[in-house]
């Protein structure tokens, strides 16, 4: 489902003028590789510093006889701002070169927003999430849509130490922790990188264990990369005790160890332990080309579900720090 928007112009409307006006908007010229008939223009926009976007907001320009025409589309999970500047962009070009638009509540009417603006860093925390959710998917479907055949690819160990590490499933499985890790260190990178930049009061001593190198520091003066990712490059986001003291320094009432301490389905192992032993087979696998011969489809999705349950409780967490509910509406 989306939502759609059409400014038919005068056909006298100077192409080259609407072009840098689109572009003034903050919209990209994107790639589309499907040819079709009478289209002059592809643009996107996707967010910047102060707006952020959830789904983009796709613009395109057609060329016709007897008009030209400028058509935007977000899809259903847009966010506040990608809805304002959809609304801007159509009433910019109707303000600057006439003619008529067309939207979903009818002719020269706006799309409504229908709640207030919402803080920057819930929805750059809920993004952080939505990528997660979006990651994580994909080793599932992968688990789904894999063909194990022949005695070999037992589900479950034969006991014997040589018949289990020629097992393929067992290699399979093993070469997707180190994916997994990604994921998991990706979201809370992403997340520090979001309190940082959005959230206020950052303590003065916060920062002291990052490292920026002087060409680190020319990248950022240049505008090739922004100094918050160059920061949160500089730290670790794998051992959850690691990542708990780097949020920590951001705010003392960030308190992940605590988070993931809490009981979950009366094991006796806390998520810490867990997702501390996940990491050390990741490094175990990536450092010395060996394979942990416990990991079978039960365990691989044990994981899985760990991650997911120890990112959901500091997203949660986040939520009650900065005062947000959490959505889970990806």
């Amino acid at each position: 489902m989306s939502y759609c928007s059409e400014n038919i112009l005068p056909p006298a409307t100077p192409l080259t003028r609407l072009v840098e006006v689109v572009e003034l908007l903050g919209f990209k010229k994107s790639i589309d590789r499907i040819k079709i008939d009478n289209q002059v223009g592809s643009y996107v926009w996707i967010g910047d510093d102060n707006n952020i976007s959830f789904v983009g907001v796709e613009l395109y320009i057609y060329k016709k006889e007897d008009c030209i025409s400028v058509e935007t589309r977000t899809r259903v999970g847009r966010s506040y701002w990608d809805l304002k500047l959809q609304n801007k962009t159509i009433s910019l070009i109707k303000s600057l070169f006439g003619g008529t638009f067309y939207t979903d509540e009818g002719v020269n009417r706006y799309m409504p927003l229908y709640y207030p603006e919402p803080s920057k860093i819930s929805c750059s925390l809920y993004v952080n999430r939505w990528i997660f959710n979006n990651a994580i998917a994909k080793p599932k479907i992968y688990l789904q849509s894999r063909s194990m055949t022949g005695d070999v690819a037992r589900n479950e160990s034969t006991g014997i130490y040589w018949l289990d590490e020629m097992n393929p499933r067992v290699l399979s499985n093993n070469m997707i922790i180190p994916y997994l890790i990604g994921c998991w260190e990706s979201y809370f990178r992403n997340s520090y990188i979001s309190i940082l930049k959005y959230s206020y009061n950052i303590p003065d001593n916060a920062l002291k264990n990052c490292r920026i190198s002087p060409a680190e520091y020319l990248k950022v003066i240049k505008k090739e990369e922004f100094l918050e990712m160059i920061l949160a490059d500089s730290l670790s986001f794998q051992r959850p005790y690691i990542i708990a003291e780097n949020f920590r320094k951001l705010n003392a009432n960030i308190d992940i160890t605590s988070w993931l301490k809490r009981p979950y389905h009366r094991r006796r192992k806390t998520l810490l332990d867990s997702i501390t032993e996940i990491v050390e087979t990741r490094d175990y696998i990536v450092h010395t080309g060996n394979m942990d011969l416990r990991i079978f489809d039960k365990q691989i999705h044990n994981i899985m579900n760990d991650l997911t349950e120890a990112v959901d409780r500091a997203y949660q967490g986040f939520g009650q720090v900065f005062e947000f509910d959490p959505s889970y509406d990806f």
